[in-house]
């Protein structure tokens, strides 16, 4: 593979290190006392280059220091919101409005950004082709100056690491797969007043993002600022795997961008490059790059480079590590996730274009575990089109069934637990709440055999429940059938589905008196999965926790 140095094209974002790092208490007695004055800030950028995005976006947060001879502001979270920086709690400015303060802010925020003078402790992402992941690793810092002022404090953002990017001319008949950068440092304490860094922890690979080039594939990293190493770019093809030498002494800067053009020819024999070293700021050709309207500014200053306050950006969905699953076609009968995405609302996340049948089930959950978040039903399970209900996330939700077949996006608010199932590309502000059930199945007695289980239900009898048995053998085939005490002996019968044979399954529910549908959202308690064999009387003996014991016997 024969590598060729070509001109250099611009890249994608930087990655970030979030580590903790420990206040130290300030003296009694040296923190300022509080004024009158709300402390406000708005941020400008030395170019519009944001690891993915252009500027801030709706939703992205930040940690705000404010530090005179103490740290009198710590850590304060501001997110971005409808064009500007608020904070929940109303931060206050102290009285001495003679008082010079440094400021001190960074991205992304992190809980444990605590402001300390031996600097911030940041780590970036080792694989950032992982959504979300890429963005997370660029760390941005602002540092000025101010007394209290009731004007808004401009915080000057720029670019804390350095940034990798690689482009790919590929004349070979082998598919290029991954990028790699190897054998570099992926945290460092940074100063967040001067950006100045040193490296820690150990060496590490990076894994890149795939960004447009053209007709060429790119790839680009995130890395912290660093010398001590000597990187190797590391390429994975199906022909195999391709190591390059960095060949120049090429220190790896703040706000810097070290960039180059790799060509493989079809003889695969891999060579070493010397990269091209530019500005990240004044990089302008990807994509993402500031519109004809807004053009990059020079940091040095000068007249007619102040920095630009940018307008609202579009915004960005990103993945979360919540999603809808259930028994409709696109879960394959609660197997797979649909993921939930975030919307300009924050809180608010939505699966798209989720095809429903009538009585399809479903809950919102943490992708791929039913030990985390769990979402689903309380009362209201039979939910309607373009209408909302307060869903729970205690333990025992029921599911959450659809009325009427389609296709919806399905909204979750994670704060108020709202479910929204509305017609695409509806608006919720559409949405009216719905606080009864909607229309449940018609119940079909499905076809018995003469064979009968019984159910003592003890505990079970209070409150006037009604009992239930669901047959399976497995997802596709089962069957609910409603139970009855017809010589009211208080035993309760159920006659065995025609299919459901010896070594079959029974679950039995303790069903709510309030809801008629034979099926999980009328679901109170239930047992374990029971082995249908010669015994046919099964005594519930305790409540038990998630599912109640007993014991089979012969009636």
């Amino acid at each position: 593979m024969i590598m060729k140095l070509t001109n250099v094209f611009a890249a994608l974002a930087m990655v970030a290190l979030a580590a903790t790092a420990c206040q130290n208490e300030p003296e009694a007695g040296l923190t300022p006392e509080q004024g009158a004055k709300v402390i406000s800030v708005t941020p400008s950028f030395f170019s519009f280059n944001r690891a993915t995005d252009t500027a801030f976006e709706e939703g992205d947060k930040i940690g705000l220091h404010i530090i005179t001879d103490a740290t009198y502001l710590n850590n304060a979270l501001y997110t971005y919101t409808g064009g500007a920086l608020s904070s929940a709690t109303q931060n206050m400015w102290y009285k001495d409005e003679e008082q010079v303060a440094d400021v001190v802010a960074y991205y992304p925020y992190s809980a444990q950004g605590a402001y300390t003078a031996e600097g911030y402790t940041f780590a970036v992402k080792n694989d950032q082709s992982v959504a979300g992941n890429y963005t997370a690793s660029d760390l941005m810092i602002a540092h000025t100056t101010s007394k209290p002022t009731a004007e808004a404090v401009v915080l000057p953002f720029k670019h804390a690491l350095s940034k990798i990017v690689v482009k790919v001319n590929n004349l070979s008949t082998a598919t290029v797969e991954n990028v790699y950068i190897a054998n570099v440092y992926t945290s460092a304490v940074v100063d967040l007043k001067s950006g100045a860094s040193t490296v820690e922890g150990e060496l590490a690979t990076i894994k890149g993002a795939s960004i447009a080039a053209g007709e060429e594939q790119a790839w680009t990293m995130i890395v912290v600022p660093q010398k001590e190493a000597t990187p190797k770019l590391v390429v994975t093809t199906s022909a195999g795997q391709f190591t390059f030498n960095i060949t120049a002494a090429t220190d790896l800067e703040a706000g810097k961008v070290a960039s180059t053009t790799l060509t493989i020819d079809k003889e695969l024999i891999p060579t070493d490059f010397t990269p091209e070293i530019s500005d990240w700021e004044k990089n302008e050709d990807l994509e993402f790059n500031p519109s004809d309207e807004n053009t990059p500014v020079d940091p040095e200053g000068g007249e007619g480079n102040d920095p630009i306050v940018p307008d609202v950006p579009a915004f960005v969905a990103e993945a979360t590590d919540l999603g809808v699953v259930g028994s409709f076609e696109a879960s394959a009968e609660w197997k797979n996730d649909v993921v939930l995405y975030t919307t300009p609302t924050e809180g608010l996340l939505v699966a798209k274009k989720v095809q429903m049948e009538a009585y399809d089930e479903f809950k919102i959950r943490t992708l791929g575990s039913w030990e985390n978040t769990i979402v689903g039903a309380t009362t209201v399970n039979y939910i309607q089109v373009n209408k909302y209900f307060t869903a729970s996330d205690a333990e025992g939700a029921g599911n959450i069934f659809v009325e009427a077949a389609g296709t919806y996006d399905i909204y979750y608010n994670v704060n108020t637990k709202a479910i929204y199932l509305m017609t695409v590309g509806a608006d919720i502000t559409e949405a009216t709440e719905q606080t009864t059930n909607g229309q449940e199945p018609p119940y079909e007695e499905p076809e018995v055999s003469e064979n009968v289980l019984y159910l003592a239900p003890g505990v079970w009898s209070a409150d006037g429940a009604w009992f239930a048995a669901y047959f399976f053998v497995d997802d596709n085939t089962n069957s609910w059938v409603k139970m009855t005490d017809e010589d009211t002996d208080g035993v309760f019968e159920v006659n065995i589905p025609v299919g459901f044979t010896e070594g079959a399954k029974v679950i039995f529910c303790r069903m709510d008196p309030a809801k008629t549908a034979v099926d999980w959202g009328s679901k109170w308690n239930q047992t374990a999965d029971l082995t249908i064999g010669e015994n046919n009387l099964y005594t519930i003996s305790d409540w038990g926790g998630e599912k109640s014991p007993g014991a089979w016997s012969t009636k």
